[in-house]
């Protein structure tokens, strides 16, 4: 009796020890002794598909927690997770929910961003070949004669459209450094719209050595000559032709800046009545250039017989051979006809008679519309016809 007395003693005193214990905790856990707290969380995006990429345009989560004080005891930045999931998910942009897990004890009452926008995108490589691009003008005495970069071809590996939209790689340095030896120089790409930063580059340095030539830079340029004068009455000048045409200069890059052509000494053709075939000497357009080659030029001057040109304006086109009875239409019946001949004739061209009759030879025509040429005929001694327009004129039978 004694021993179960003193078992029910003790039983009744664990059992108020747990009962306060739980009254306890029931009175304490009220809204007024909740605390909130921030957190910033990693967001984590995952693995990307294999051989792609994630564009990680969200870092961390802003996370607002709410619990008892003593239930942030042993809560840490890595006791709550933020994530989106990425699995499956195929090239694309894409706006992905964060799925935040908190840890037990405490609720969630606030979380920023609650969506992220991703991109999944394919990674590729690219090799291209650095240039050499002077930042400044070369001297004078100086000419680039050639480049070598070691290595070679650089290996450029980043997203597909950024990687394929590439022009070019470029180091970039001053021709007075240059001129000092081999330099090591960052590469630096290029797309249409300028520098492009974000890729990776392999190598991202290379060892640049510029060669430059002491040799004078060279220029082609065209021959010319003016012709004053007037030769004897009746005669003209017709073609003019220099041999050679062009001469190539020698000098420094400031010495030729501006030069576009060799002037010759003028030849005047008063009171020639011959073609003129002659040798020149050339000039040098200044004495810090040199002419390569050439000391004289051929210059031939040919005189023609001049001549005078008249347009006649709407002519009339006559229809001959045509033949069987009917109603014939022409399209169109006047036409206007330049002439020519020499300019030294006495007789002056008449104002309205044209020297010359137009007409079509239908002869044998038996279709009921066809396009024939203009012809002419009776033409004046000495008078070239040398343009019809048009030249051809359309017939159609209207009425048998």
């Amino acid at each position: 009796m004694m021993d179960r007395a003193a078992k029910t003693r003790w039983f009744m005193r664990a059992a108020s020890v747990v009962f306060a214990f739980m009254l306890w905790y029931f009175v304490t856990w009220d809204s007024s002794g909740l605390e909130k707290r921030k957190y910033l969380v990693p967001l984590n995006y995952g693995n990307a598909p294999e051989g792609y990429s994630i564009s990680r345009t969200v870092r961390n989560v802003e996370v607002e927690l709410e619990g008892k004080p003593e239930a942030f005891a042993f809560i840490g930045i890595g006791n709550i997770k933020a994530s989106v999931e990425m699995s499956g998910w195929r090239p694309g942009k894409y706006s992905l929910p964060i799925q935040l897990t908190p840890p037990g004890g405490v609720r969630v009452v606030s979380y920023r961003p609650n969506i992220v926008d991703v991109e999944v995108f394919r990674m590729i490589e690219r090799t291209l070949r650095p240039v050499l691009v002077l930042e400044d003008d070369v001297p004078d005495s100086l000419t680039l004669a050639s480049v070598d970069v070691v290595p070679a071809e650089i290996t450029v590996k980043g997203p597909e459209a950024a990687v394929m939209a590439l022009l070019r790689a470029e180091t970039r340095g001053t021709a007075r450094d240059m001129a000092d030896g081999t330099r090591e120089m960052t590469v630096i790409l290029t797309d249409e719209n300028g520098d492009v930063s974000g890729l990776h580059i392999e190598p991202a340095v290379v060892r640049v050595t510029a060669h430059f030539s002491r040799a004078l830079q060279e220029l082609s340029v065209p021959v010319k000559i003016e012709i004053t004068g007037e030769p004897l009455k009746g005669l003209e000048v017709g073609a003019v032709v220099t041999s050679p045409d062009h001469v190539t200069l020698r000098g420094s890059r400031e010495a030729l800046r501006g030069v576009t052509d060799v002037m010759l000494n003028p030849i005047d053709v008063s009171r020639h009545s011959e073609s003129i075939n002659i040798d020149i000497p050339l000039e040098s357009p200044s004495t810090s250039i040199t002419i390569a080659g050439q000391s004289h030029v051929n210059v031939r001057v040919e005189l023609r017989d001049a001549v005078e040109t008249r347009t006649y304006m709407g002519v009339p086109v006559a229809l001959e051979g045509i033949s069987g009875a009917g109603l014939w239409s022409m399209s169109p019946h006047l036409a206007n006809v330049t002439v020519e001949r020499s300019a030294a004739s006495d007789i002056p061209f008449a104002p309205e008679k044209p020297p010359f009759v137009l007409y079509i030879d239908a002869t044998n025509v038996v279709a009921s519309q066809i396009t024939l040429p203009i012809m002419t005929r009776n033409v004046t001694a000495g008078v070239d016809v040398i343009r019809i327009e048009p030249s051809h004129v359309t017939i159609t039978l209207l009425k048998k």
